[in-house]
């Protein structure tokens, strides 16, 4: 049996507006390809590629960021109407310790205003790390945009993965001693 969480969206605002624009463009040329250049093409045959099209763009808009646990094996996955889509193994090699780390980020916006002539959004985000015991390796899990999410995942870790939480502390000497 499967254990899974979902955290959260996997594209932010001006991503999900960048691929909408994109099946806009999408279906223009379906029309264009429909009815100027192929009268004669089979029209179920392009009904079809529109039809992947749209599903697939729709499935990137709403697909969402989680890790699943299948046989003590841990996996980055990603999510769509709840759905398993895609997952990578993560290396949990020697890393039982899970951290949360507090970072500043920043998107480049794609327009330019009077008021902010950068169009830069910052914010924080929240990364969820494995660790090492000396904590000088780690590997990042999943970045959300909320705290609470981040300490959701880390209780899910510590309930199906018996992994320790601990505040990141890099440990030199401990990595060259040992």
């Amino acid at each position: 049996m499967d254990k899974k969480i979902i955290a959260e969206y996997n594209l932010n605002l001006i991503q999900k507006i960048h691929v909408s624009i994109i099946l806009g463009i999408g279906i223009s040329i379906f029309f264009l390809i429909k009815n100027y250049l192929f009268n004669d093409f089979n029209e179920l045959l392009l009904l079809l590629l529109l039809t992947f099209f749209i599903i697939g763009m729709v499935s990137i808009v709403f697909s969402k960021l989680g890790l699943v646990i299948r046989e003590d094996k841990l996996y980055k996955a990603y999510f769509v109407f709840d759905l398993l889509i895609y997952k990578q193994n993560i290396n949990l090699k020697n890393k039982r310790i899970v951290s949360i780390l507090k970072l500043k980020r920043a998107n480049g916006m794609p327009t330019v205003g009077l008021a902010s002539p950068q169009g830069v959004d910052s914010f924080y985000k929240f990364y969820v790390y494995l660790l090492d015991k000396s904590h000088t390796e780690k590997t990042e899990l999943i970045g959300v945009k909320k705290l609470k999410n981040a300490e959701l995942i880390v209780a899910f870790l510590q309930k199906h993965l018996n992994f320790d939480y601990e505040l990141y502390s890099p440990n030199f000497d401990l990595k060259s001693s040992g």
